[in-house]
């Protein structure tokens, strides 16, 4: 009796957050029809024309045209062509459009490659697509889900043609970065050279279709990213960039990134002593957050963790991780506005983001001490 009352139940919890989503969905679709102003179709539109993009913006420190600074790596602007053959208008529908099957595929793939049940699938899928990252993505037309989708596949598949496809996530790479460096720590040092095959091949055309030096267009991207001076308040360069003085210099801010990705290497070794495939996932998507900017759109690289959590929601560490991660993606943005002092607020998140990668390593070893009652996700 007890049984079937409680099956009902989720049945209509069920069936009221499908509802919910399906308006969630539409609504977000539409304002990403009328916006999409992140989708990077300018830069790539002037690259094919043989214009060296990162040049003309160098000098003025952003782009001319909506959001569309394009400080991303050569490879994107080379995928984008489809898109240049079209206007803006149509370009950034088609981009949604794209988007959207991300915003399905991820999180299918995710979980059914932990062999969730059918009702934590479509319960997973519909917290992706209602959080407010994923809306987010949609509405302005960033990347972060092309580029997610394609950190994920080492992970899952962990052959040789996923390592390669997963060189593709370095079109964005203050987050894309971290599958290179994990390579590195976990020792799989051809994964790491066929990673960067798709790099190489996008700076090459790059610079042989706009004539560009191939040795100072090597570094373009990321001298414009460092001269548009994209700075937040709750990743560790950006701290860096604000309260050290020094840090506001061009080759200061090089020795900055060297010291981060030192830590952030020792740290994904120390991710990487554990035999969890999906557990070392869940940690490493986190590391971008910690060391480099990023936006509210980033904090969709929190829902592996998310999964894995539910997977193994009998240890206290995952409740925790459970709670964190909704936070992140439904209240986040609603107590940085009602608080509305981002210098107090953002590095608070960010000591929770460390807090939180640290002790789930230290948990994950100690794992008989620190089982706590089985939460069940039905």
């Amino acid at each position: 009796m007890k049984s079937s009352i409680l099956k009902k139940n989720q049945n209509f919890f069920l069936y009221f957050l499908i509802f919910v989503s399906i308006f969630s969905f539409i609504n977000t679709v539409s304002k990403g029809l009328v916006n999409g102003c992140d989708f990077q179709w300018q830069p790539a539109v002037l690259f094919w024309e043989g214009v060296n993009h990162y040049q003309k913006f160098i000098i003025n420190g952003k782009g001319d045209f909506l959001c569309q600074n394009g400080e991303y790596a050569h490879l994107l602007h080379v995928l984008y062509y489809p898109f240049t053959l079209f206007e803006w208008e149509i370009a950034r529908m088609l981009w949604l459009g794209v988007n959207v099957i991300f915003v399905f595929l991820i999180p299918i793939l995710i979980c059914k490659s932990l062999n969730l049940s059918k009702y934590k699938t479509i319960l997973l899928l519909l917290i992706f697509i209602t959080c407010y990252p994923t809306r987010m993505t949609l509405n302005y037309g960033q990347q972060s889900l092309f580029v997610m989708f394609f950190m994920v596949l080492p992970f899952i598949f962990n052959n040789k043609v996923s390592a390669i496809f997963s060189g593709l996530s370095y079109v964005k790479y203050s987050t894309g970065y971290v599958v290179f460096l994990n390579f590195l720590a976990s020792k799989q040092y051809k994964y790491f050279i066929l990673a960067s095959i798709p790099y190489f091949a996008g700076w090459i055309i790059y610079f042989y279709v706009t004539s560009s030096d191939p040795l100072i267009n090597f570094f373009e991207p990321i001298q414009l990213s460092l001269k548009k001076g994209y700075i937040r308040d709750a990743d560790i360069f950006s701290l860096i960039n604000i309260y050290f003085t020094p840090a506001k210099e061009f080759y200061f801010k090089l020795l900055i990134l060297l010291f981060i990705f030192i830590i952030n290497f020792i740290l994904l070794i120390k991710i990487n002593k554990n035999n969890d495939t999906f557990f070392k996932m869940s940690l490493v998507f986190i590391c971008p957050l910690i060391f480099f900017p990023h936006s509210n759109y980033d904090y969709v690289l929190l829902f592996p963790l998310l999964c894995y959590s539910i997977l193994n929601s009998k240890y206290m560490i995952n409740k925790i991780n459970i709670y964190f991660v909704l936070y992140f993606f439904y209240f986040n943005r609603i107590i940085n506005h009602l608080i509305d002092f981002d210098a107090l607020y953002q590095p608070i998140l960010l000591l929770f983001l460390v807090g939180l990668v640290i002790t789930n390593i230290y948990s994950y070893k100690n794992k008989d001490n620190i089982y706590f009652f089985n939460l069940k996700f039905y």
